[in-house]
């Protein structure tokens, strides 16, 4: 069995995973051995009380500040939510009627409630309208009839978030196939839709490393993607040890070493196109160091990077959900501290995760459909805050 560690190739992937001549940090990566920073093990417990007519399961949501107070706010389907982050009770709702039915990997961007990014994936349609529901503009994405394979499937979901900003929105997916077999091509992962012309553009890209090696069909493809106080852009690969951070026009890139002590390498993947299928596809991503969602912490001004670990016990007949670590880094590049779950990591959904000003919230698995369960870990340590 062929074997490729992303440690012998970080080097390749580096030099060709930014388009703009990438300025590497210069920091030793160092086995970080605290993990005070984020006790993961110790957590209080939210509810959001969302019923028996709200999805407990939002694909999309976000914790936001409205008046100086904390908001939860969730997409299910013809509607937003908007709770009190506090005491879990809903406040108010957005009707979305006049976007149609988002499902699968629709979403939104909650800016303020006369500006609200709503992606309708079926209709490939970004609206913005205001909170009584009412539709300001439209674009639609430009995707032809003649779907060419090596364009990114663009969704909205938590991990993907619609970015904004005076002048554009930012939107982002992945691809579903083998990029082993794109060799030269230049495949995009986000485009920006300039809000005046309406004109789209493609700004970030897959590492080349990405086409060099096979890393299977999908789970090893997903991005992740983030936007810090100084508005530069940053991604997460699940194969890349370091994180790409571009500056707002995406001229230029760098890198944050971001990677878990507790990563030995990643192997490539090792069977034939006649056993690509989806159980050899999850017991290679499960049996690998991969790397998930990056978040940028305003509170505390960190960036927090989620690392999962390989998963021995797996049936192949239920769902899947690998251990974890989260690693924080100041926006230097130094990392602070790694903290890794030790026992009950099942219960988490990663899918459901946001900073607020206790630290980090992940929703809990819950047997009780009305509330939506939340760990909030705290953030210990001295921080220059950005947050307003």
């Amino acid at each position: 069995m062929k074997k490729d560690y992303i440690s012998m190739l970080v080097l390749v992937g580096l030099l060709s995973a930014c388009k703009n001549q990438p300025q590497g940090i210069q920091r030793e990566v160092t086995n970080i051995s605290d993990s005070s920073m984020v006790d993961i093990n110790h957590y209080d417990v939210k509810k959001i009380n969302v019923g028996d007519n709200i999805t407990n399961k939002p694909m999309a949501s976000q914790i936001i500040s409205m008046n100086g107070k904390e908001k939860y706010v969730m997409l299910d389907e013809f509607h937003l939510y908007i709770f009190d982050w506090q005491q879990g009770i809903l406040e108010d709702s957005v009707p979305l009627h006049q976007c149609g039915i988002l499902r699968n990997c629709s979403g939104f961007n909650y800016i303020n409630p006369d500006s609200i990014i709503i992606y309708n994936d079926g209709k490939k349609t970004v609206f913005l309208i205001e909170s009584n529901g009412n539709i300001q503009k439209r674009w639609n994405i430009p995707r032809s009839d003649n779907y060419i394979q090596w364009v990114s499937s663009v969704n909205a979901l938590n991990g993907t978030r619609i970015e904004s900003d005076h002048e554009k929105f930012l939107f982002s997916g992945s691809i579903l196939g083998a990029l082993s077999q794109a060799k030269g091509l230049t495949i995009p992962i986000s485009e920006c839709l300039y809000k005046e012309s309406g004109e789209w553009k493609s700004v970030a890209y897959y590492p080349d490393l990405y086409m060099q090696y096979n890393w299977g069909r999908y789970y090893m493809n997903c991005t992740y993607v983030t936007k810090d106080s100084k508005g530069r852009y940053l991604y997460s690969f699940p194969i890349l040890d370091k994180v790409l951070r571009y500056n707002n026009d995406f001229s230029s890139c760098d890198t944050i070493p971001m990677k878990s002590r507790y990563g030995k390498g990643i192997e490539e993947f090792a069977f034939d196109s006649s056993e690509e299928d989806e159980i050899n596809e999850i017991r290679y991503y499960i049996s690998q160091t991969s790397y998930s969602n990056i978040m940028y912490d305003p509170y505390r001004n960190i960036y927090l990077r989620f690392a999962e670990h390989p998963l021995l016990d797996w049936s192949e007949k239920g769902a899947f959900c690998k251990p974890f670590s989260i690693v924080a880094s100041d926006t230097e590049g130094k990392i602070l501290s790694e903290s890794s779950i030790s026992t009950d990591y099942k219960k988490f959904h990663y899918q459901n995760m946001h900073v607020c000003k206790e630290g980090i919230a992940i929703a809990m698995e819950n047997p009780d459909e009305n509330h939506i369960y939340f760990a909030c870990i705290k953030i210990s340590g001295t921080f220059k805050s950005t947050a307003q």
